[in-house]
């Protein structure tokens, strides 16, 4: 969005929709450096001056760049607002705003100013009404892209762009029998580490590190419950007539299709370390839809178990870092702990117990 577009959106008032008694006054196209505009704001009989810096988009790595500027000239002068104005500010650059005290207003409405004994307005919450995505973009958590998350997060340590390119064609290679190509272009992989690194996910010098990588695993479930939605809505259930465990199971779809095309997920994949487990439906990810239909049909008998959810992924990246466990297919540990935080409710503990026992030991013996 182009800053004059945006200068149009103030003056019709675009970020306070739904605010009475709240408007902008005044704009001046022209005011004193080093901010971009400056205008008036006006709650009720209270009139504060708000100098702004415009950005056409906002990351949390640019935000964080210059928030120490911002806040001390809000330090320097008081009686004014000195703000950040974006067409939206994602929940991470206001949290960021918020640890260094600066003001923000967007135009999804999301608006946090605060002028010591004049006005404070505060409203979050609101979500994006327009695309600020930036041209060099790639969406890290979805599709191809997260199998770049799968490489740090499986495997954290120091990375390069043709390491992590190695990686995905030496997986490629392990799980030759799905017959799908696991390795993404170099140019893929680049926009997607800088995706990361905007959102400050990623620290990249020399080498590529993940700094946090709790938070990055945090992050990619939040938004992977969008797509396990999707994932629901093209799964279909069946009657269990294989047995009344994973093991059982396994065996009775080894006589239908092979192993290296299928793979237990969610609850029933920490049935073999955890058989305390009480399962209500064994998940498991089916590589190719005609595999999926033999199950289907071979789900007449009678309920031997839980019922069977057969789930056909957008991506074959869920196969990532397959283990076999007592001769058992089961995804990975991370993409256990994604479909487990997806489902929610009691199987939020088996996550919580998966990565503080599982995952997060890896990440701290690298």
């Amino acid at each position: 969005m182009k800053e004059q577009e945006m200068i149009e959106a103030l003056r019709a008032n675009q970020p306070f929709d739904g605010l009475p008694d709240v408007g902008v006054a005044l704009v001046d196209l022209k005011p004193p450096e080093p901010f971009d505009i400056e205008f008036d704001l006006k709650f009720s009989d209270t009139l504060v001056t708000v100098y702004a810096e415009l950005k056409s988009a906002c990351t949390p790595k640019e935000i964080e760049q210059i928030a120490p500027w911002l806040a001390n000239l809000k330090q320097a002068k008081s009686g004014a607002a000195y703000a950040l104005i974006c067409p939206y500010i994602s929940p991470q650059v206001q949290a960021i705003c918020d640890a260094n005290k600066i003001d923000f207003i967007d135009l999804a409405g999301n608006i946090s100013i605060n002028v010591p004994g004049k006005l404070l307005l505060r409203r979050t919450g609101m979500k994006n009404t327009t695309n600020t995505r930036l041209s060099f973009y790639r969406d890290p958590f979805s599709g191809k892209s997260s199998r770049v998350l799968r490489v740090l997060l499986e495997k954290p340590g120091q990375w390069t762009l043709t390491k992590i390119a190695e990686e995905l064609e030496s997986e490629r290679q392990r799980n030759a029998a799905l017959n799908d190509q696991f390795e993404i272009s170099l140019a893929s992989i680049s926009r997607t580490l800088k995706s990361l690194e905007e959102e400050l996910l990623v620290r990249k010098r020399d080498v590529i590190l993940v700094p946090e990588p709790k938070r990055l695993l945090f992050r990619w479930a939040d938004k992977y419950k969008e797509r396990y939605r999707s994932y629901l809505r093209r799964s279909f259930k069946s009657a269990n007539c294989f047995g009344p465990d994973v093991k059982a199971v396994t065996t009775g779809l080894a006589s239908l299709i092979s192993t290296n095309s299928f793979a237990f997920t969610a609850a029933a994949a920490t049935q073999i370390t955890a058989p305390f487990v009480d399962l209500s439906t064994i998940d498991l990810f089916v590589s190719n839809q005609s595999d999926a239909d033999k199950i289907r049909s071979a789900g007449t008998g009678p309920d031997l178990g839980p019922q069977l959810r057969i789930i056909y992924p957008y991506d074959l990246g869920v196969f990532m870092y397959r283990q076999m466990l007592e001769g058992v297919p089961l995804v990975s540990n991370v993409q256990t702990y994604l479909d487990l935080s997806a489902q929610g409710g009691r199987d939020l503990k088996q996550a919580d117990y998966l990565l503080h026992n599982k995952i997060e030991p890896r990440w701290l013996t690298n």
